[in-house]
């Protein structure tokens, strides 16, 4: 895996739109915030663009990744906003350009899709974190724990930064130990739809990281039931570390028969050979961590933390 190299004071971001279209005050009071950090901000030409829900027609959204790629100027691109669209055009990118331009890439949600098939195609190792429009378009500002774990993890050398919870939210462990992997995942259904493509990521060894908004818990159950088939728990194919993290709207809107995530990781994950945690502040909460993906990393169960190497 490629690791970008950190964001030094005064570097150039381009802000790129490869999902969903941003709201227009959104985008301008996020893109404020970067400025008021002191870096200098380079707009992609299909920031703005709008079609049905999507930001732009497929081609643009390609044009923009390369442009944002291949300009020697940037130092880092973030995206503005997920939404939906990026399984649309995994096929029609430039991974040889990708690869000989490795930076820094930050997104979530959506832009899982992309992220997995980058790593797949480029080893690229990329952040799931906050996004312009969206996390910096808070009126209120970033949160403090989610603004300090993100500028740390991409400002300065990510060996040996340790990963953790904010002391106002516990993680719970359903399974103890240690384990040793890269970090693979990002938002549970994005992943789950790019199995038996060529653009889902090697699990077997790896630490999981799971998230997600919007689904039910009959939604939840089937995927990692899908992932449990797909030999994810057990076996030699197994991962080394699962981690859960906020699944907004699913317990929240649950039916009185609805089963528990406790109860679907009994059932489903059952007894397992690697550590299980599960209410780490990971997600589209506004109060969260961000993680490498494709990083090494090793996950301590005992001590409620994520050791990068």
């Amino acid at each position: 895996m490629i690791k970008p190299t950190p964001l030094k004071p005064g570097a150039t971001i381009a802000v790129v739109s490869p999902a969903s279209a941003p709201r227009k005050e959104r985008l301008d009071r996020g893109i404020e915030y970067l400025k008021a950090k002191g870096y200098q901000i380079k707009e992609s030409p299909n920031l703005r663009g709008k079609n049905k829900y999507l930001s732009g027609s497929s081609s643009d959204q390609v044009k923009d990744l390369h442009w944002a790629f291949a300009d020697e100027e940037v130092d880092m691109i973030i995206c503005s906003r997920g939404g939906y669209g990026t399984p649309r055009y995994l096929d029609d990118l430039d991974y040889e350009l990708i690869t000989q331009h490795p930076k820094l890439f930050v997104g979530y949600s959506d832009i899982t899709a992309l992220q997995s098939a980058l790593a797949v195609e480029t080893g690229l190792v990329t952040i799931t974190g906050p996004m312009v429009a969206v996390e910096m378009a808070q009126e209120e500002g970033l949160d403090p724990y989610t603004e300090e774990m993100f500028w740390k993890l991409i400002t300065e050398p990510m060996s040996g930064q340790v990963l953790k919870n904010p002391d106002d939210i516990q993680p719970k462990v359903h399974n103890s130990g240690s384990g040793e992997g890269p970090i693979v995942g990002g938002c549970l259904s994005l992943f789950d739809n790019l199995m038996g493509t060529p653009y889902f990521p090697d699990v077997a060894g790896g630490i999981l990281i799971l998230e997600d908004v919007g689904e039910n818990v009959q939604h939840i159950d089937r995927m990692l039931s899908q992932f449990k088939m797909a030999g994810f728990f057990h076996g030699e194919d197994r991962i080394n570390g699962l981690l859960l993290g906020q699944f907004i709207d699913a317990w929240e809107k649950a039916e009185e028969d609805d089963f528990s995530l406790d109860e679907l990781i009994q059932d489903i994950i059952g007894e397992v050979e690697f550590p299980v945690i599960s209410n780490v502040a990971y997600g589209h909460g506004m109060r969260k961590m961000s993680f490498p993906l494709g990083a090494e990393a090793v996950l301590d169960a005992g001590n409620l933390t994520l050791t990068l190497k």
